[in-house]
């Protein structure tokens, strides 16, 4: 009997590694487009105020784009991949009405950064055209629930638990964030409150919850 050759052993990162580096390029580099994705709308926004854009503002405006692109490539190219597994027909629905989601959402974001007063800050309280706020009105009362209850309709078990329990947490934590904020307001002690930094902060946690009891 021969011993064994180290070669023959794949030299295969462990699930907790994948999904570690899965979790830092997502987080990663999702902050980095989020961050790319401001600075294409503040810039726009100036540029229309000014009278533009002129070429100039074209050429930076498509360097942020193409800098967009690349972080998005590179996002591709280093995510880690693992022994590919049969999905599930409903899994994969639920995959694409996630990417749908996405879709929907940041060309949202992007106007309204835009229509900000030229602030490009998305959860102030500036006036907005009309036709912004109608958009965002339907998206938020017919697409955004229609997309929700179909998700919910494709995932198993294991995500659908993971997914009360981070509403569970969430629910909580406006419960507790709201009355604190609103009474110390009340005191002086924090300006008043801001109710989409509140929903931002419940969807954050909600989230963070979410993809910790999904993926570890």
């Amino acid at each position: 009997m021969t011993k064994p050759d180290s070669d023959d052993f794949a030299m295969e990162p462990s699930d907790g590694a994948v999904l570690l580096k899965r979790a830092g390029l997502g987080i990663g580099g999702g902050i980095a487009l989020i961050f790319i994705a401001g600075m294409i709308a503040g810039y726009t926004s100036g540029a229309l105020e000014r009278g533009g854009p002129d070429l100039v503002d074209g050429a930076i405006l498509a360097g942020m784009v193409l800098l967009a692109a690349l972080v998005a490539f590179g996002i591709w190219r280093f995510w880690p991949q693992t022994v590919e597994e049969p999905v599930a027909p409903r899994v994969r629905s639920a995959r694409r009405l996630f990417a749908v989601a996405i879709a929907i959402g940041l060309p949202l974001g992007f106007l309204l950064g835009v229509t900000d007063e030229g602030t490009g800050v998305l959860l102030s309280n500036a006036p907005v055209s009309a036709g912004i706020a109608a958009i965002a009105i339907v998206l938020w009362l017919i697409a955004g629930p229609l997309i929700t209850w179909l998700w919910w309709q494709k995932i198993d078990e294991h995500e659908a638990g993971a997914y009360r329990e981070g509403a569970l947490v969430a629910a909580h934590a406006y419960i507790f964030i709201t009355p604190i904020w609103w009474m110390a307001s009340r005191a002086g002690w924090l300006p008043p409150q801001e109710p989409m930094l509140v929903l931002l902060a419940v969807t954050v946690l909600w989230s963070v919850v979410w993809f910790v009891r999904r993926y570890f």
